[in-house]
């Protein structure tokens, strides 16, 4: 606890230099207190708003579409303003809201709370659409690191809970925090436990904040979410997802040879303390749980999980890298058919676009957000170009997920990490003695 606080302080100064570039990144427009529905231990947490300037002009029956943000920090670190310029270039290019959850962090709360605030957010924005002015059919998840494996995990928890699957006992606290999930045999390749879905009326709450205002859940309507327990009728149209964890079945000393610049991976001090606060206790957590590793998932699972279009940013220096790239293939592969669209960014490290650099924002990263938005504004709808689509490409070498020889240009050690995630046999670790995949493959394999 003691150094995840040092962490976060180092991480707020961090921020505080990276939002001192210019252009200033926008501050909130209003926040949300909303209760926790899905976790056992119950509590609440914020949504932080960012709207477009169209979001107060326009007419009183349009709605707005929105998307559902989780930032990075690897589950331990980071808040909700993390993100502040990839708000700032939904609401002006897509002009569409951005909603960034807060969701509650390890070690405090560790595996899964952070699933269940973000399932339970996509919820509540989708029960309470018509008073915020969204548009529950047109609704995006977008994530950074941590936060990109949310923008992957949220959805398998939300399909299971719209199916009536639901593995989580929502309607008090638990002695037992995590329950382990139970898949039907379909659906998934291990055994769990089930339970089914409720979701109890929230107690009126309110807060303060000397930046942005709280809006109170009393000024909110009671809905059918509310009232009856109901999850409302919603469409999730794409996930936007940047260099996210997928597999945590692999070990971090087998991920970490991956990385053709192992110097510039995160340090073992630092991703040793993610681990050890959000997978914890070891013990009670399966790794090949969808809901941790959205690649452990069956194919069926994310075929009907997962919307159509997928926007999936990995970078060359980062040990997460070939995990990404095998995810984004697979689920580009005729097994899932999802269209993948992102690919591998060339010579850039991880968080690439979260430098504490207070002179200037990285061109590059603001050119991958632009191609991303461009994305998000075709699957609502509105009209891009080709070049708009495309265009790192002008600043940056990118593999695309989209190109047919993408796998042949993945390092040897990249494909031996994807060949042993389809495998699936395989249990992973930390840097300081969890078990890793067998290794099977000689480390300088070569495709």
């Amino acid at each position: 606890m003691v150094k995840a606080n040092i962490w976060r302080g180092l991480m707020a100064v961090g921020m505080k230099l990276h939002h001192f570039a210019g252009p200033k990144p926008p501050r909130p427009d209003f926040k949300i207190v909303i209760p926790s529905r899905l976790s056992p231990r119950g509590g609440t947490f914020k949504l932080v708003f960012y709207v477009p300037e169209s979001y107060h002009t326009a007419p009183d029956d349009y709605r707005f579409p929105v998307v559902v943000n989780f930032h990075g920090g690897g589950f331990t670190l980071g808040t909700g303003t993390d993100d502040a310029r990839w708000a700032s270039t939904i609401v002006k290019t897509v002009d569409a809201v951005l909603v960034s959850v807060e969701y509650r962090l390890a070690p405090e709360y560790p595996f899964s709370t952070g699933v269940e605030d973000g399932t339970d957010a996509v919820i509540y924005l989708a029960s309470h659409a018509e008073e915020l002015r969204l548009d529950p059919q047109r609704m995006a998840l977008s994530g950074f690191s941590a936060g990109g494996n949310f923008a992957f995990t949220v959805p398998l928890m939300l399909h299971d809970l719209q199916k009536g699957v639901g593995k989580r006992s929502l309607t008090s606290t638990s002695d037992n925090y995590y329950r382990p999930p139970s898949y039907p045999s379909s659906y998934a390749s291990s055994a769990q436990s089930s339970s089914t879905l409720q979701l109890p009326r929230p107690l009126p709450l309110s807060g303060n904040s000397s930046t942005t205002s709280i809006l109170k859940l009393t000024d909110l309507e009671p809905t059918e979410l509310e009232m009856h327990q109901k999850v409302p009728d919603l469409k999730l149209r794409a996930i936007v997802s940047f260099y996210p964890p997928t597999d945590f079945r692999i070990s971090r000393q087998e991920k970490r040879v991956t990385n053709p610049v192992p110097e510039m991976n995160l340090p073992p001090m630092l991703t040793n303390l993610f681990d050890d606060s959000y997978i914890h206790p070891t013990s009670s957590i399966d790794l090949a749980d969808p809901y941790l590793s959205p690649a452990a998932g069956s194919d069926q699972l994310l075929r009907a999980a997962y919307p159509q279009d997928i926007i999936l940013y990995t970078c060359e220096y980062d040990m997460l890298n070939a995990e990404g790239i095998a995810f984004g293939e697979r689920l580009s592969g005729p097994e899932v058919g999802k269209t993948v669209h992102g690919g591998l960014v060339k010579e850039v490290p991880h968080a690439f676009d979260k430098k504490p650099n207070p002179i200037k924002f990285p061109v590059s990263a603001d050119t991958c957000y632009a191609e991303a938005c461009s994305e998000l504004k075709r699957v609502f709808g509105g009209h891009v170009s080709a070049k708009d689509l495309r265009q790192l490409d002008k600043i940056k070498q990118v593999d695309r997920f989209e190109d047919d020889d993408q796998r042949d240009r993945v390092t040897g050690q990249g494909l031996r990490l994807l060949d042993e995630t389809d495998m699936g046999d395989g249990i992973g670790g930390n840097d300081h003695g969890r078990p890793s995949i067998p290794d099977k493959y000689p480390a300088n394999r070569v495709p």
